[in-house]
């Protein structure tokens, strides 16, 4: 059964500048059902803190409805109690200015959970983030990524069913990062929690998830875009010339262009971002026609089951994510810094504007 649903869900903010309203984001319809690591990726600015904030009923969107076990809970006052069911890490560490120990006890408390079993919890949590030695050392003692391990332990310590956490691991070392993704495996496959995350860390989402859904300019997509480059587009007699912003060109054939898959929303000029999907990305022997090529070099290989996903250099421009099968690993003979040529499938790009402001509900 699907824990959490979001249905229409529409949240508009007014700029106080200009006093116009934007649409932050938009979302048609996203489950998350029972025992899923769901994560949500794409580029600063997508949206992506908002989402969480809607699936943790931290605020209510503009329009729309948030099910909780099949309870539009705004509709129906539940809001606190379902808040309660999904604690939520925020991007930002917020801790109180007291020891270790009281901040992890003080949700438990507030739930009405005893003291001594408070305690009992509390400390269990903190021995799994790796802190339980400095339980009495207070919050302004702490280095950023052992305030992390406790806003973590925090939610740990509630046993909730569910838990959303914005970017886990952001600013952390390499060793607190292992340490966060290890427990967030440990939680869904011994508890079986259900775990919904934000991460700017595509190795992360791909180690971790069960399911991943991108966020562009706040829109949902239930693929997962892997690319996303910025820059501007312009119609050419031959396609579409995209200049990324650091000065790379490149001209998109209009086959390769979805062009209606967002209500209508297809190639633009101007201010654009395109994302483009790994698996959209295949392996090419040579140029095709009439269609431009990607060319450049391989920098990282990573093996999985069944694929293989590259990261490839391109010629003076930025690097690309292929996910190929490993029988074109065997027949392309892959290694690191050979030089390969990319083609990309039909409607494999999508283009979106970078900002777009509203003057009313739409």
């Amino acid at each position: 059964m699907s824990f959490l649903r979001l249905e229409n869900v529409i949240q508009q903010y007014r700029e106080q500048r200009t006093g116009l309203e934007f649409e932050a984001l938009r979302v048609h319809e996203l489950s998350v059902e029972a025992g899923e690591i769901v994560t949500v990726v794409g580029p600063n600015g997508s949206g992506k803190s908002t989402l969480l904030e809607i699936l943790a009923c931290l605020i209510r969107p503009s329009s729309g409805r948030v099910l909780f076990n099949d309870s539009d809970i705004w509709a129906h006052g539940k809001a606190l109690w379902a808040r309660r069911q999904c604690p939520m890490l925020l991007q930002k560490t917020v801790l109180f200015s007291t020891s270790v120990l009281k901040n992890v006890t003080f949700g438990l408390r507030v739930r009405g959970v005893a003291r001594a079993e408070a305690v009992q919890r509390a400390e269990a949590a903190l021995e799994l983030v790796g802190m339980r030695r400095l339980a009495q050392r207070r919050n302004n003692e702490l280095s950023g990524g052992e305030r992390r391990r406790v806003a973590l332990a925090q939610l740990l310590a509630l046993e909730s069913k569910v838990i959303v956490l914005d970017e886990p691991s952001a600013s952390l070392d390499q060793e607190s990062e292992r340490l966060i993704e290890n427990l967030i495996r440990t939680i869904n496959r011994k508890r079986g929690t259900t775990v919904v995350m934000a991460s700017h860390n595509f190795r992360q989402a791909v180690a971790l998830s069960t399911r991943i859904v991108t966020l562009i300019d706040g829109k949902l997509i239930l693929e997962t875009l892997d690319n996303v480059l910025f820059g501007t587009m312009r119609r050419t007699a031959t396609g579409f010339e995209f200049r990324e912003s650091r000065g790379w060109v490149h001209v998109f054939h209009p086959a390769e262009l979805a062009q209606d898959r967002w209500e209508g929303v297809g190639p633009v000029e101007g201010p654009v971002q395109v994302a483009i999907p790994s698996t959209g990305i295949a392996l090419a022997a040579g140029t095709a026609g009439e269609r431009p090529r990607l060319s450049g070099e391989i920098d990282s290989i990573r093996k999985n089951e069944g694929t293989c996903r590259v990261r490839v250099r391109l010629e003076a421009g930025p690097s690309l994510h292929a996910e190929i099968p490993m029988t074109a690993w065997g027949n392309f003979n892959l290694n690191l810094g050979n030089r390969v040529t990319l083609a990309l499938a039909e409607n494999a790009v999508r283009v979106l504007p970078v900002h777009r402001v509203t003057t009313g509900q739409p």
